[in-house]
């Protein structure tokens, strides 16, 4: 009897061990569960390297409510602690951005969960719009094949119907390829700027390179890289167990293993799906977006372990560094100072350095060299004087190759100065251009008063392109009929980036610009440029090209454009070549660094408040010489050149 009670006790120990370690080895086996913890990683973006974002939730009562602020956080990378930029929490005040790929197993066994999708989409929209988050959705369904139901849309209605036209069908001959629909979702074209999700909801195992099959193109490890490249937050809503079995190659929690942290699995037969939905909403709409610059560099592909603290809590993810991402260093020079003054008697070397806004107190805008020996030249003035109109000419020194010229016209545009501008606008049309598109729309109303309003006598016309360029308006006078041009625009197609932006602006050049008006070209875009020679036969030009057609015809090109692509940018395809090659001449704004609304304030405010001078240039042989001109107004000073060219 006492040798059975004894078996029975050793038994029974011997079992809760098990247990013990059954638990320990279901927190340890690298797959992160959506209610593990309470800090998540929901996905770390570093395609902006050395600038790398992390979205973070927080599961404690101040957590979700957004009441954290960046004292509360702190950010390791490999263990050495980062210096925090910004902390961002989806509200009122501060508007973040989604690109949400919605990934949806449509075979015969996810019936159920469709109809729930169905019905719980309006609400996740609907939260998420609440939440001030400006989203795109995608949805991508899949069995053994993929097929794209919606295409990058901004539009909640066109998602809804999309995901109404779901059907579950067929599939019966599980694995599925997934794998591949993850990759078509990858090479879609997120925003840089935006955080990058996927959303994989299956029931089943994946297909895989090497399965026996034809169905996928892939393996996880293959598929991990990619996620981790892009820097897209992934969440499996799948199952922990499958009628088939599960190996390495075909369990996609191995793939959330494989991200280190940066992603998020959720099992699907854990609650009904309607209350998995409403997790999900609640993960999108309480996160936490935190930005830091880390003074280390990496070798391509190398993993990098990130981790997240908040009080005694922490979590962990991993990114990874593409360098052929990384543009030319010259351009990191973007967010310098002014530079240092020199000596008006010594002329200034042509710098590498972008032109860029809000990166200098003075900024030449243009040289019109068009009516040379007559050289015009605009200026604005990033100061309460500047920008009030109160400076004086003799504020002002002109140099023309390094000799000092004699101001023979000034003026200030506004209603006591009548001053001529004629205004081309060029603008992507393509699919991830909506809410550029749309917020233009809003202002461009208020942009044509406050030009009328400054005494300005404007001239506009509208050219939006792809990869085939539209004149949407030829030049008019008459503000209501640009905004009836700017209103027809619409956000399509055009994801198989670049586009012909070149070709666009010599639409532009060739549309004759009045002589005795500044010429101003304002470039918005988010993608690279195709160019003559890359393969496609999209473009009849070279940046080059198109930069010296610029400065024959005087004219001030303002690019409001990314610092980052989906691609990889290089000295023909990146428009940001093209202000540098001006040599002072054009603008950069960063078509992400603000919202666009402000950033087409900014606008209004440089073509409402410029300083106009005029001189006769002493060289007056039209020789085809570039001229050096330099603008000093007390201590700070712009240079730019125009091309000494009889016409």
């Amino acid at each position: 009897m006492y040798q059975q009670t004894t078996v029975r006790i050793m038994l029974i120990i011997g079992l809760f061990i098990l247990a013990l370690s059954g638990d320990a080895l279901a927190a340890t086996d690298g797959t992160s569960s959506s209610e593990s913890q309470v800090i998540g990683i929901t996905g770390i973006n570093a395609v902006n390297f050395p600038n790398v974002i992390t979205y973070v939730t927080v599961d404690t009562p101040k957590g979700r409510e957004g009441s954290l602020t960046a004292d509360d956080f702190q950010i390791y990378e490999n263990g050495e602690l980062m210096e925090i930029t910004y902390v961002q929490f989806p509200d009122s005040t501060s508007r973040t951005r989604l690109d949400l790929v919605i990934l949806f197993d449509e075979t015969g066994s996810m019936s159920e969960e469709i109809a729930d999708m169905k019905a719980q989409v309006n609400k996740l929209t609907d939260a998420i719009e609440d939440a001030n988050i400006d989203s795109r959705y995608m949805l991508i369904s899949f069995n053994d094949y993929i097929t794209v139901r919606q295409e990058w849309t901004s539009d909640p209605v066109l998602i809804r119907q999309a995901v109404d036209s779901l059907e579950a069908e067929g599939g019966d001959d599980a694995p599925e390829a997934n794998l591949d629909a993850i990759e078509a979702a990858l090479s879609s074209g997120f925003r840089p700027d935006a955080q990058h999700m996927i959303l994989d909801i299956t029931d089943s195992m994946t297909h895989y390179r090497g399965d026996g099959t034809d169905f996928s193109q892939y393996t996880i490890p293959e598929t991990a890289d990619h996620l981790l490249q892009n820097g897209t937050s992934y969440i499996l809503v799948g199952s922990s167990s499958v009628s088939g079995l599960f190996n390495i190659h075909s369990d996609k929690k191995e793939l959330v293993k494989a991200l280190g942290g940066s992603g998020l699995f959720i099992d699907i037969h854990g609650d009904d799906f309607s209350a998995i939905l409403n997790r999900i909403q609640s993960i999108i709409t309480h996160t936490y977006t935190i930005s830091y610059s880390t003074p280390r560099m990496y070798r391509d592909d190398q993993k990098v372990t990130l981790e997240v603290r908040v009080g005694y809590d922490s979590a962990k993810g991993l990114f990874t560094v593409q360098n052929d991402r990384i543009f030319d260093p010259s351009l990191s020079k973007i967010t310098s100072v002014i530079p240092e003054i020199q000596d008006p008697q010594t002329t200034p070397p042509v710098s590498d350095d972008i032109s860029t806004y809000g990166s200098s107190v003075v900024d030449i805008t243009g040289i019109n060299g068009v009516n040379f020996p007559y050289i015009m030249t605009y200026v604005t003035v990033n100061s309460n004087e500047g920008k009030s109109g109160a400076l004086r000419q003799e504020d002002f020194q002109v140099y023309e190759d390094n000799e000092l010229m004699n101001i023979t016209s000034f003026s200030f545009s506004d209603r006591t100065t009548a001053s001529k501008l004629d205004l081309a606008i060029v603008f992507d049309d393509t699919g991830s251009m909506s809410d550029e598109i749309n917020d233009t729309k809003k202002k461009v109303m208020e942009l044509t008063e406050s030009i009328s309003l400054a005494g300005i006598d404007c001239q506009y016309a509208l050219i939006s392109f792809k990869d085939t360029v539209t004149v949407r308006q030829e030049w008019t006078s008459e503000p209501s009929v640009i905004k009836q041009a700017v209103d027809g625009l619409h956000a399509s197609e055009g994801f198989d980036a670049p586009e012909a932006n070149l070709d666009a602006i010599e639409a532009a050049l060739k549309m004759g610009f009045r002589s005795d008006a500044q010429h101003m070209i304002i470039d918005i875009t988010d993608d690279l440029t195709h160019y003559r020679g890359d393969g496609t036969p999209f473009s009849k030009y070279t940046i080059s090209e198109t930069t010296e057609n610029l400065l024959n015809n005087g004219t001030s090109f303002i690019l409001v454009g990314p610092t980052a692509v989906s691609g990889s940018f290089n000295e023909q395809n990146d428009m940001r070549e093209l202000v540098k090659a001006l040599g002072g001449s054009g603008l950069f704004i960063d078509i992400h660094g603000d919202e666009f609304s402000t950033i087409l304030d900014n606008i209004e405010g440089i073509i409402t408040h410029t300083y106009t001078l005029g001189y006769f240039s002493p060289k007056q042989t039209a020789d085809g010489s570039k001229r050096m001109v330099r603008v000093v107004v007390v201590s700070d000073e712009d240079s730019g050149q125009y091309i000494a060219t009889a016409r």
